[in-house]
Parts: C-alpha cells; structure tokens; sequence
C-alpha cells in the first residue's frame, strides 16, 4: 500500500509535554474534519479517535521511536515519522483512495494450489507454528487476497484491509495493516521444509484482551524471554549472564563484550562491531562473506546464540552498526539478520512496543 500525506503545523500553540502528540485530522479534497478517525502509535496499544473537530491526542509514557499511523475507511493510510519531534498540534491531510487492490491482483494467472492451501500457507508462515502463532485466529480472511507465482516459486500476499487477528494465547487483538508479505519456496511446494525464507512487514495496533493478568503476564514472558527484543536489550545492557543468554563463535563459548561496543548518541544507544570472529571459525560456523566495496567488512559475519541451554539461534550483520531505543527497538532493521529459533517467531509471537517484561498487564 502506498502511504501519501500531509502535515500542516497549526499557527497557534498549546503547551504540550514531551511524551503527548496531538493534531487534527482533515480530508484533503474538501479541508473538513474527520471524525471517528483511527490515530495510533506502531506497534503500541497507544491509541486515539478523532472527534467531531478532527482532533485526536494520544499521551505516551515516554518518547517511542514508532510512526504514528492514521488511517480512514475510503482514505490512504498514512505514517508520520518521528511523530514527537512535533512540539505543536499538526493537521493531517488524508486522501482518498483511489485504486482497489482486487484491480492490482486480477491479472496474476491461476497456480497449482487451491485457495485453502494458499491460506494454510499464509497462517503458518505469517502467524507461526508455535503456541502463540497458532492460537491466533484472523477474522477477515476474505479480505486477503493471495497468489502463487510459478516462475519464482513464490507465495504473495495482499489485503484489501487491516487484517484483524485474535491472539488467544497472549490475549491481544491485533489490527495488522500488511505492508507486503511473500515466502520462498525451493521448488514448487507450500511445504515448510521448502522454504528458503519469508518476509512480511506492516503496521500493527494492540489491544490489551487479558482477564487473568496473571496468566497474560505469565505467558507473555515467555513470548519475549529468547526473543530478537530480548536479545538486543541483553546487547546494549551487557549482562548476558543474568539473561541467561551465552554467546559463541562457531561452537565455542567466547566473551560478547570483546566482540560488541556500546555508546551513547543523543537518545539511543549506538552498537557496533569491535573485531571479527577468531581465524578458522568459519568452519565452527561463524563466518564472514568477502563483502562487496560498498558493504561494511562485517558484511556477512554471524555468531551462534543459545538461550537458557536450550533455544539456538544466530544473528548476522550487514554492515556491523546499529541503533538501539530505550524499548529495544533497533535500526536499520536490515542491519540484524536472525535465524534458527529467533526465526522462527512470526506475528502471532509479537508483542507490543510499551510491553514490560516483568510488569503486570
């Protein structure tokens, strides 16, 4: 979906702290207000609805580094970056849409797969396998649209609205607005054991369902102890011990603080690569990719993680720095590269941005 919009800084002031974004939603062929507009944060439960006058307000915690996203039914979503760097009220102009994805999808020819094998594809390699992943269900399945390129060996997904999903198991709902979805296959297969890797991004509002906090909060914790967030937080923390998190070049257990520096730039923390993994770890694997000119010499290198002796996993880097926010949310988010358990996870494994690991719901 292309996402196209406008901001207009409001010519007066009210005084706003730093974790509050506010502003008022208009359609941009008429210049009225929107009511009952959805505004949220990414992948937040931070949410709020447009009044009668457009205006919407959403009180945040602390600062997230989340788009805001905006969206109408009839209307192009839209994304604002860095939404908090806005010190005033700002006016958000929406457009109409004005192509139908079902005009885009007709002209992909027929494959070799029925509907229902496509859609079981589609769950287990978007939701996941684990417990989480399938205890979700999606409401509007009819909504997404899918396809099978036979050239490529490629599954496509696209849907028409916000795919609404229900996570029993950590108890959200989720609205996912797909951004783009495709899995590849090795041969001409919907098989798991011919995948050769999967991709899916979007935006993604939360909804706290949880009745028995202390069941949520139990089950929660498990999503996140193993995870990509924990990981990086473990990262720019430092204490891999205390995570339960060890950390190896190839199969032998080496130091991660030899291999990672951690620094302060304005408010995030800079991670970067220190050394490159010992000679003849490329055998143990561990290894390093001769990087093209334009690539960092990092281009390429992984290590082998292993959470509490039991989940396997490797992270490899592109260039060998990222950033890393106060809620373990890192960028570039090509820069990391996980496989084995961490990627395994999927959308139903997900958990909000302002989760707390340790915090009751």
């Amino acid at each position: 979906m292309k996402y196209i919009f406008a901001i207009l800084l409001l010519g007066f002031f009210l005084p706003l702290d730093a974790q509050t974004i506010s502003g008022y939603v208009y359609d941009e062929p008429e210049n009225k207000p929107l009511e009952g507009a959805s505004v949220y944060l990414d992948g937040t439960t931070l949410s709020s609805t447009t009044d009668a006058r457009g205006f919407f307000r959403i009180t945040a915690p602390q600062k997230y580094n989340a788009a805001l996203v905006v969206s109408f039914i009839g209307f192009e979503t839209l994304r604002v970056e860095d939404p908090f760097s806005y010190c005033k009220p700002f006016k958000v102009l929406l457009r109409e849409e004005s192509t139908r994805l079902d005009e885009v999808v007709v002209t992909k020819k027929k494959g070799p797969f029925s509907r229902r094998q496509l859609l079981g594809a589609f769950r287990e390699e978007f939701l996941g396998r684990s417990r989480a992943g399938r205890s979700c269900t999606i409401e509007n399945e009819d909504d997404i649209t899918l396809w099978y390129d036979v050239d490529d060996n490629t599954l496509y997904a696209v849907a028409a609205k916000p795919i609404r999903i229900v996570n029993k198991r950590l108890q959200y709902k989720v609205v996912f607005e797909l951004a783009g979805f495709n899995v590849k296959y090795r041969a001409q297969s919907l098989s798991e054991y011919d995948v050769l890797g999967n991709y899916f991004a979007g935006t993604t509002f939360y909804t706290d369902t949880a009745k028995n906090k202390k069941k949520a909060a139990k089950v929660r914790s498990e999503a996140y102890l193993g995870s990509p967030t924990h990981l990086v937080r473990t990262i720019v923390a430092g204490d891999w011990e205390k995570q339960k998190f060890r950390f190896y070049t190839g199969s032998f257990p080496d130091n991660p603080h030899d291999y990672f520096g951690v620094s302060d730039t304005l408010d995030l923390k800079k991670v970067r690569l220190l050394k490159m993994p010992p000679e003849g770890s490329k055998k143990a694997g561990v290894f390093a990719i001769n990087p093209k000119k334009e690539e960092g010499k990092f281009s390429g290198v992984s290590f082998n993680i292993l959470y509490d002796k039991k989940q396997q996993s490797a992270i490899s880097f592109k260039m060998g720095t990222f950033y890393v926010d106060a809620n373990g949310l890192f960028f570039p988010l090509n820069e990391l590269t996980f496989s084995g358990h961490m990627a395994s996870l999927k959308a139903g494994d997900l958990l909000p941005v302002d989760y707390r690991h340790g915090e009751s719901p």
